[in-house]
């Protein structure tokens, strides 16, 4: 069903198409490759201060040693660059923009950068890029943004980078971009030299060996984070909901609560077994990242953080969500996966029973104890937040620290996922796992992982999604439609599912079909009445069940969606034909003689005088009203109406006009220079017509009716070319009848008994009068 409320805007700007991938987007490379006259690198550079690197890395190094903090990879310059105090501008002859700012850290092998503040309008885009174009990574779009306003970005290779915004001229001044840190990597973490230098020791077992192979999922969990030049590891993880929701298990002394700009990489794995010997070094396989999260839980008595990805990790991902165990048994045997020295992905084995101790902090058996690592496996800085898993492939902890290295695999510390389950007491759900972990507190106590892959359960309807109602309508008829997923693996041919408005009595309705297995459908219930009262109103939806039984996940059975509706009122429309300098224009709907604003425009439409729209901009502004007199009011903020065409390159004028549905017109511009205000005073009834003074005489009955609608007509003379049309909601018509030469009483009727429940209308014209009446469908 068509919703009202709703803003169409068509511009004269010209609409490209991109395709996402994970978290940056293709549309076609940077603007500053491609223009007609190719822009040329910027020559002013920003130039990083100098640090002293032999320092900085032995302190690093200690901490690396005992597994503090994260993993230092880069060296953290604090920057204070934003569009308007750094960088150039460049506009091009379409009217749109570019900034590119140029940085320099002189010696670093790669340069990473966080955006404090970030924001991107629709159709915007950045790239980072060498100033050689050999390098470059991007796009970032408005998919990119996030609660956090932040972004981290991803390595650009070398010591200087260009990064560039392009900015559509419809959304001048709109970005916002403010570059806090600026790292220079001085350990190449992502392999890229031939000389391999500083990456981890000999003995980490690549996950691709034969050793890692029964642990192929719990290694699709598992990511390496960068936070600024930090590195650390952590795991996605389920919950009992198993909706896919990203929670993501990390080491609170890898700074959860500043993962707002963390990057995620997932799948960083060597291709073959034995990336540390530089004959059979080989490049990473897969730049599969998410930008951003926001922090859930953390507390320091177990030294745990978790925090939920800004996205899910797209199917191409193929990652996995991690069992748990929160019941504090002692583990047989032991896994660690994580990235030492944020290396390509490693496997740590403990064959022997795990051991509880009280070693990094002060809560008596906080910890798990990994007394030492066999099959020559061991852990160092950048695994700090790995996961540690039982002999039942769950986690039972987080790396909190320890002295084990190549050629002293000993004295590993996790935090007990039992301690973190309840925060050790903690009343809030901002200190504990509990609350995220286990959402309809099923008081489990342990939980397998789960492939977003493959299913879970051999029965699993899911309700996707409410299609409708959404948004607001001039009535209070309520059509419901879901989306209903087969998440099981069993086909679905039948199902039950309840639905109201408010919590008020439940309908049922009864499906049937064959829904395999992956596949989704539509379905639509028997529209009815909803509330009389204008406003917002809650629509509820529950599967209470499938193949005649209970389903098997409860857990994604029920959704409830907000809509608002106005009810015997007539959907209208404000049509807006601006002119060059749309910002200048605004509007407001009242009631006639109040000054109360029943609808206004919701911004300012594109076209300033800086940046005019040549060709100026249609837009359509949908509203309810009931029957009653009302007073437009159309402002200009320069005092000169729509009226542009006087002005040096703007060729036109705006113009505007109220219609209904039916197309009929209750207001239309008779100026385009109407200075400051304008008000335009209509009013409407039920027909939503101005009727014609005929006297006639139309009975329509039984009005509601459940089949049959009977159309009496009388009129003073001989009707040529009688029209009696039917129509929904939307306008469009569902039903006709011509008649030539009807005398003056005319008698029909309709059958509506093969039509949905729902609101009509029946719209009559003839040579000198036409009128329109409500009809109700029970």
């Amino acid at each position: 069903m068509k919703t009202f409320l709703q803003s169409v805007v068509i511009g004269a700007a010209s609409l490209s198409c991109f395709t996402v991938f994970g978290q940056v987007a293709h549309v076609g490379g940077p603007v500053s490759f491609s223009t007609k006259q190719p822009l040329t690198v910027p020559k002013d550079i920003n130039q990083m201060p100098s640090f002293d690197l032999v320092t900085v890395q032995e302190v690093n190094a200690i901490n690396a040693a005992n597994k503090v903090g994260p993993f230092m990879f880069g060296f953290e310059h604090a920057t204070d660059l934003t569009l308007n105090n750094s960088g150039q501008w460049t506009t091009l002859p379409s009217g749109d923009r570019v900034w590119r700012i140029r940085i320099q850290s002189v010696g670093a092998l790669s340069l990473n950068f966080v955006f404090n503040d970030f924001y991107l309008p629709t159709g915007g885009h950045i790239h980072l890029y060498s100033p050689d174009k050999t390098f470059l990574l991007g796009a970032y779009t408005a998919e990119n943004n996030n609660i956090n306003n932040m972004l981290g970005t991803e390595f650009v290779k070398g010591d200087d980078a260009i990064i560039e915004y392009f900015e559509p001229k419809e959304s001048i001044g709109q970005g916002r971009l403010y570059i806090g840190m600026v790292v220079h990597g001085y350990i190449d973490v992502n392999g890229w030299y031939p000389e391999k230098v500083n990456e981890s020791g000999a003995c980490n077992m690549d996950v691709m060996c034969p050793d890692g192979a029964p642990w192929a999922n719990e290694i699709r969990s598992v990511a390496r984070i960068t936070v600024g030049g930090g590195l650390c590891t952590g795991s996605l993880v389920n919950n009992t909901a198993q909706d896919g929701t990203p929670y993501f298990l990390t080491a609170n002394h890898c700074q959860p609560q500043n993962m707002g700009s963390a990057v995620f990489r997932f799948n960083f794995n060597s291709t073959i077994c034995g990336s540390q010997s530089s004959a059979n070094s080989v490049a990473p396989s897969t730049n599969n990242s998410i930008n951003g999260s926001v922090l859930r839980a953390r507390k320091t008595d177990s030294d745990f953080g978790l925090v939920q990805l800004n996205s899910t990790p797209p199917a191409n991902y193929n990652v996995y969500y991690a069992g748990w165990d929160n019941s504090g048994a002692i583990p047989q045997t032991a896994v660690g996966i994580h990235h030492p020295s944020g290396d390509v992905k490693k496997i740590s084995f403990d064959d022997d029973v795990v051991q509880s101790s009280q070693s990094m902090g002060s809560i008596p058996n906080a910890e798990w104890r990994i007394e030492a690592w066999e099959r020559n496996t061991t852990t160092e800085g950048g695994s700090s937040g790995s996961g540690l898993w039982d002999q039942n492939h769950r986690i039972v902890g987080q790396l909190w620290g320890g002295a084990a290295q190549c050629g002293n695999s000993v004295n590993d510390y996790y935090g007990k996922f039992s301690l973190s389950w309840t925060g050790n007491g903690a009343t809030t759900s901002a200190q504990r796992l509990r609350d995220w972990l286990d959402p309809s507190n099923s008081g489990a106590t342990t939980l397998d992982g789960w492939d977003p892959n493959t299913p879970a359960y051999a029965l699993d309807a899911q309700l996707q999604s409410i299609t409708s109602p959404t948004g607001t309508y001039c009535n209070n008829v309520v059509m419901g439609e879901v989306v209903v997923k087969n998440n099981g693996t069993d086909p679905i041919t039948a199902m039950a599912l309840t639905y109201n408005v408010n919590g008020a009595t439940n309908q049922t309705y009864n499906w049937s079909g064959n829904l395999l297995a992956g596949t989704s459908t539509t379905i639509t219930f028997p529209s009815f009445f909803g509330p009389t009262t204008s406003g917002a109103h809650t629509f509820n939806c529950t599967i209470t069940s499938a193949n005649g039984v209970a389903d098997e996940n409860s857990a994604n059975d029920a959704l409830n969606v907000s809509y608002t509706s106005i009810p015997n009122s007539m959907p209208m429309a404000l049509n807006l034909s601006l002119d060059c300098y749309g910002s200048e224009t605004s509007w407001q709907i009242r009631p006639q003689g109040s000054s109360t604003v029943l609808f206004q425009n919701a911004g300012a439409y594109p076209g300033t005088e800086a940046t005019p729209v040549a060709g100026g901009t249609q837009v359509t502004e949908n509203f309810c009203l009931s029957n009653g007199c009302y007073t437009l009011v159309m402002n200009d903020s320069y005092g000169d109406g729509m009226g542009g065409s006087q002005w040096q390159g703007c060729t036109i004028d705006g113009s505007y006009n109220i219609k209904d549905q039916f197309g009929n017109t209750f207001v239309q511009s008779t100026v385009a220079d109407f200075g400051t205000t304008i008000s335009h005073n209509f009013c409407i009834s039920t027909v939503g017509i101005d009727e014609t003074e005929n006297a006639y005489v139309l009975n329509v009955y039984p009005n509601p009716t459940e089949d049959i609608l009977y159309i009496n007509l009388s009129y003073g003379e001989i009707a040529q070319n009688l029209s009696i049309e039917l129509l929904d909601i939307r306008g469009a018509r569902v039903s006709q009848i011509n008649q030539e030469n009807v005398l003056a009483h005319y008698s029909t009727m309709l059958d509506l008994n093969e039509l949905p429940q729902g609101v009509y209308f029946i719209r009559i014209t003839a040579d000198h009068f036409q009128t329109v009446r409500k009809v109700v469908k029970k």
